[in-house]
């Protein structure tokens, strides 16, 4: 499939260089350099060419099929987005916004403050959200099952689509690898059925009108470019729903200090309105425990099947404290007295991989391609 795709695109008029492919988590991409003066090259300096994996697992609970199919209607109603057209009917280009991540501007000693620029924009990224009209998005993808809040265009209850999300994750993420993953979950002190306890103890949360989220703002998908302008790429998880959903899963991801977590949130507020925001304070703490909960799950699959066949003792130092890392995060919302070691971290996943010499695999490794 690699060189079938290669080979078309090099062929097509205005394409001066293929470059790759680069393997990624969920697609095979290729950036594309063209001439200035060709038909595409009119519209993209560059451009991003990607081609789904057949087969991979999904970590997330995803509505629409790509990015690919969404991002055509949002053109000119979400600021700072990619472009993306179709090349000969068959695969889909995006355009590659050019510049740094906004990962790669960690101010002095590595602060992860963000400066008012930046967060200036992320408010106004979330305002457009809230403000955009999900009637008008196209139709959700029936492969992956969802409830009725998650496809709703209108109102939609809070509870019954954080419900959903748990569910997601507990029926979707962990039984298919339960057997896989139960005995490294318990050498974790991750409890049995925390999921299952978590989602009965869900109080109702406040009734929230659904809108359009992206689902995954982290400082990898901003892109900053020349002039200081903030762009927005992959949307392969947006989804409509709940938007206290898209400010936790922010929050999480973003891990702001917590003066600046402060701030953020009263300026979300202010980008949704009132109605998007009411109840956010009580509700938004059950969220972030649930992002939480479900990055332990993640991680650790993730981790454990993307280590070397070969076991590298400098990959597996590295995995064992990622997932350290999460785990003190989740701690509370797990009912954790105590996180177990990096140590001990380190020995379960090494113990995993040596009982699991043909590795078990959830989809791909790490992707080596930073493009955007």
């Amino acid at each position: 499939m690699a060189t079938t795709t290669a080979t078309r695109v090099a062929s097509l008029e205005g394409v001066k260089r293929v470059e790759g492919p680069f393997p990624g988590y969920h697609n095979v991409t290729y950036a594309v350099r063209l001439d200035a003066g060709s038909t595409l090259g009119l519209k993209f300096r560059r451009m991003k060419l990607r081609e789904p994996r057949p087969g991979v697992f999904w970590f997330d609970l995803r509505v629409f099929r790509s990015e690919d199919q969404l991002l055509p209607a949002l053109q000119g109603r979400i600021p700072r987005i990619p472009l993306v057209t179709k090349i000969d009917g068959h695969a889909s280009a995006i355009s590659f916004i050019e510049g740094r991540t906004l990962s790669s501007l960690r101010g002095a000693g590595g602060s992860r403050t963000v400066s008012a620029a930046f967060l200036d924009q992320i408010e106004e990224l979330f305002q457009h959200l809230a403000a955009f009209d999900v009637v008008e998005l196209p139709p959700p993808q029936q492969r992956q099952r969802v409830c009725t809040c998650v496809l709703s265009r209108g109102d939609g209850s809070s509870t019954a689509f954080l419900r959903e999300l748990v569910h997601f994750t507990r029926k979707h993420v962990y039984a298919p690898h339960r057997k896989n993953f139960s005995r490294l979950l318990n050498d974790l002190d991750v409890p049995v059925g925390v999921l299952s306890t978590f989602e009965r103890g869900l109080p109702q949360l406040t009734p929230r009108p659904n809108r359009l989220l992206h689902g995954d703002l982290h400082r990898q998908n901003f892109i900053v470019d020349d002039d200081g302008a903030l762009w927005t790429i992959d949307w392969e998880l947006a989804l409509v729903g709940d938007p206290l959903y898209d400010l936790a899963t922010h929050l999480h991801l973003m891990r702001y200090p917590l003066p600046q977590e402060r701030e953020v949130i009263e300026r979300w507020k202010r980008a949704v309105g009132e109605a998007a925001a009411k109840g956010a304070d009580a509700d938004l703490p059950h969220y972030v425990a649930y992002k939480r909960m479900q990055s332990v799950f993640t991680d650790v699959i993730r981790g454990a099947t993307g280590l070397n066949a070969v076991l590298d003792y400098a990959q597996l130092r590295q995995v064992a404290a990622s997932v350290w890392r999460t785990l003190r995060a989740a701690q509370e919302p797990l009912g954790l007295e105590k996180v177990v070691s990096r140590v001990v971290v380190e020995a379960a996943f090494e113990d995993w991989h040596r009982r699991h010499a043909a590795p078990v695999t959830a989809g791909r490794g790490p992707s080596t391609w930073p493009g955007r």
